[in-house]
This record gives structure tokens, sequence and C-alpha cells, in this order.
């Protein structure tokens, strides 16, 4: 994997030629109200349960707890499942990240990594080696940490661009399937939004790109099973694809994608065919998602399609929480809430044929957050979430969403405590 170098001389204006993002507000345009019509954001959502029986796969919740104080949000959080127990790793707003092993009948704090300012987000590392006890934790203060759970002094490695006086503010990052190089997205700075990578033996910074973003980079991507190709997603609307073997930006520079809005989430899907799929939610609350050979996206979702097939009213607010991958042939779900009112109500819904058509697939009932974050485990059914109120939530197939038991023997995940919320009522909705 070879970088053009970057120097404090090399500097360069940026040349990309994406169009204009569009401006979109929280109400679609062709959401027309009535001019005397007054809706109450504080309203709290009504589920239509004439609908729950279309909603075939039943969820209960195996864990719940409030995991941290009143005015801190679980922003970013990654899981593994390991035997018979879950690590997961939590990003709170207040410049921290916990790490869990959750088992049967107990929850344990393996360990509490800090920065200086906002994570970013975290990786775990391999669930099937020794680097199961490896975390990687990005930050806008400019560093990214890989920490050992094994060791007392557990930061081992701090990965910078120390090219300039100032480091450049973190605002994504992400690692190649092979372990072995690092990569992570910056805010403009300077002028100019940065590509930045590092070699995880050694720490070296390999280099960057800084040529193809206009705006912040909001996400970075290594494709899941082939090392040297990368994704980036920017506020200025556009995803580009790299090859990152190549010399020079021009020549890894391999293909751009303009979405029209502005990239808030991406993610790698494999179809049946074996196909590269890349969605992308926006900050507009729409998904897109394309091949990596085309020029536009094969399908659109709208946000008010998602909205009206959540069988919510009001259905104003919705909210994409994230795309996960269902079973091997690549099927996708989105799992959505509402971030009006309390944000109590998590559905997902899957996509049919490609889309814009969904379908209902899960309830989670009793979720009583607005959900920031969610990791998925298509071959047990594992969903967990974090959110606004501080709780972690741990959800797992079953046949009665009521029942505290799974009797389905889908979930090998032994029985987790569930926990009674502290303080529910003070969180800041």
């Amino acid at each position: 994997m070879t970088l053009n170098f970057i120097t404090d001389t090399d500097t360069s204006e940026s040349s990309s030629d994406g169009e204009e993002t569009s401006d979109h507000s929280s109400v679609n345009e062709g959401d027309s109200l009535e001019e005397d019509e007054v809706i109450d954001i504080n309203e709290q959502p009504v589920f239509d349960s004439s609908k729950e029986i279309n909603y075939n796969i039943k969820y209960k919740q195996a864990f719940e707890e409030v995991i941290i104080s009143s005015d801190v949000y679980i922003l970013n959080l990654d899981a593994h499942k390991i035997g018979q127990s879950l690590r997961i790793a939590t990003v709170f707003s207040n410049f921290t990240c916990n790490i869990y092993d959750i088992d049967a009948g107990c929850k344990s704090i393996r360990a509490s990594l800090e920065h200086e300012k906002k994570i970013v987000d975290v990786k775990l590392g391999s669930s099937n080696t020794q680097l199961s006890s490896i975390v990687y934790t990005g930050s806008e203060d400019g560093t990214i940490k890989l920490w050992d759970l094994r060791l007392k002094e557990k930061c081992v490695s701090v990965f910078k661009d120390d090219t300039d006086a100032e480091l450049k503010p973190l605002s994504c990052f992400d690692v190649s399937c092979d372990g072995r190089f690092l990569v992570a997205g910056t805010e403009v700075f300077k002028d100019d939004a940065f590509l930045l990578f590092w070699d995880i033996r050694t720490t070296n910074l390999l280099g960057g790109y800084w040529d193809t973003h206009q705006e912040d980079i909001t996400q970075v991507k290594f494709h899941p099973t082939e090392d040297k190709t990368v994704i980036s997603g920017s506020i200025d609307g556009i995803i580009n694809l790299f090859d990152v073997t190549q010399t020079t930006e021009q020549d890894a520079f391999q293909s751009s994608f303009n979405t029209n809005s502005s990239v808030a989430n991406l993610r790698w899907f494999k179809n049946k065919n074996e196909d590269s799929i890349i969605s992308c939610v926006t900050h507009t609350e729409d998904v897109q998602l394309w091949h990596t050979t085309d020029s536009s996206p094969y399908s659109i979702i709208p946000r008010d399609t998602i909205s009206s097939s959540m069988n919510v009213k009001p259905d104003l607010f919705s909210q994409i929480i994230n795309c996960h991958q269902t079973d091997e042939n690549g099927n996708i779900m989105l799992l959505v809430g509402n971030d009006n009112s309390r944000g109590e109500h998590l559905q997902s819904l899957d996509i049919i044929n490609d889309g814009p058509e969904l379908s209902p697939r899960s309830l989670f009932k009793n979720n009583k957050q607005i959900v920031r974050c969610s990791w998925y485990d298509y071959n047990h059914g594992i969903m967990v979430t974090g959110g606004e109120a501080g709780i972690l939530n741990v959800w797992v197939p079953s046949d009665d969403e009521n029942n505290s038991v799974d009797n389905t023997g889908k979930c090998t995940l032994k029985e987790l405590p569930k926990v009674s919320l502290k303080n529910h009522s003070s969180k800041p909705y």
C-alpha cells in the first residue's frame, strides 16, 4: 500500500467539481400541510396496533441498563459475540468509552478509555483471535488510540498527523479487513478535508489525500474483504471510491458518486451475486443504494416512504438509525425510530426487491430512548442499541416478546440480566 506523503509544504486547493448539495428541510416538500394544521413537535408518536401482526420477527429485551449519568448520551458502539457472551464498546458524549462484557447473570466493565475531545467512533479487534482484546478509538483531538485490554497500561499506540503544528480534527475512521492499516477522515482544516492513512504495525503516517472533498468528511469505510478499497463520504454530498495501492491520489481515485445531499452514514454490503453494494443514509433521512460500477443509485428510498411504512402517527419525525444486513444473500433492513417526544418507538423495516418498497420486520417494544447507534449480528439475530438516555439494550429473537427467557433456540447467547432503569425521568429530551 503506497500513498503520496504529506509534508509541511504539500498543500493543494480542493479540486472537486461536485454539484452543490440540495437544501432539504426536515419535512419533505411533497408533504403538504393544510394552512391551519398545527404539528405538535412534542406529540407522542402513536403506533397503529392493527398493523402489529405484519411484524413477523419478534424481539425481547435480554439486557437493559442505564450505564451512564443522565446528561450523557451513547453516541456510537461496536460489539462482538465471543462464545456465549457479548463484548460491547460504547462511546459517550463526555469523551470516554467503556468496554463491557455481558454474560449469563452479570455485566462487567473491562475498561474505561478516555480522549481529550469528543470520540467519533470505536472499533473492536477481531472476535476470532487474541485481537478480541484490541480496541481502537478515534477523536476530534486528532488522535486514534490503540488499546490492549490485557495490559495494565492499556493504550499501546497513538496515531496522529503531526506534520502541522496543530493536529487535524478527526471526524471518522476505519480499520482495514486484514488489521494492518487505519484510515481517518477530517473536518476541513486550513481549507482542505483530509483522508489520512497509517500502518498499524509501526504507527507511521503513510500519507493522505486532500483534493477530493470540499467539506467535512463524515464517513470512511474500508471494504470488508478487499483491503485496498476505501470509500469516503462528506457533507459535500460526494461518495468517493479509492484503490489505495496506487501511488498518487489521482491514480487512487476510481469513482465518484453524487448523492445530491449530505452523507451521514455509509455501509458496505454484498448481494447474492457477490456484487459490492454501498448504502448511504443522508442527513435528510433518505436511503440510497449504489453499485460501485454505476453513475447513479439503483434505488432511492425517500424519507416519506420510510415514515409511511412505520405505521406511526404523526409520521413527520422518522429517524434512520442504521442499515443492517439480514442474511448471507445481502438483504438489508433499516432500523428506524422517531426523534420527536421521548423517541420510544423503535422498529425495523425490510427493503423489498432493492427498494423503494419496504415491509415491516420487527418491533422493539419497551424501548425508552431516542436511539443513536446500533449493532446487529444476523447469524444470531442479536441487536444492540444505545442512545440519548444513556441506556444500553441487548435485543434477542423470541416467540414471546414479554418473556424473559428465549425459547426459540435461534439465539445462542445465554440469558442476560435485565436491570431496572434508574432516574429515567430526568433524561434530557
